[in-house]
């Protein structure tokens, strides 16, 4: 299941300019470094940033290897849909601190 699903994201983003892919084992950010990088991101022109989440089975080898980033929402282990959400509301935090509007704060 790990290789058909790894095959299947890699097909997906072969394209995609910048692969951040969630994994326990990842680099941690805090809110304000994430924020950065996407603004980052934005200014040079990036297209699109694509994050991976992994099944139940997690991810593979061969999809950590295509990311540019191996992001951990946490050291503990999330379900993925819990990790989803997590995702969701940082992202969003992360646009409110681009731009200065209080939900940060």
């Amino acid at each position: 299941i790990l290789d058909k699903e790894g095959a299947d994201v890699l097909a997906r983003t072969a394209a995609d300019p910048f692969v951040v892919v969630l994994d326990e084992r990842g680099r941690q950010l805090d809110s304000l470094k994430l924020a950065e990088l996407v603004e980052k991101h934005r200014i040079a022109g990036t297209r699109q940033i694509t994050f991976v989440l992994g099944g139940h089975a997690g991810i593979s080898d061969v999809v950590r290897k295509r990311a540019n980033l191996v992001l951990s929402l946490s050291r503990m282990t999330l379900t993925h849909e819990l990790a989803r959400i997590v995702l969701v509301e940082q992202v969003y935090r992360a646009f409110t601190i681009i731009h200065d509007l209080p939900y940060h704060k």
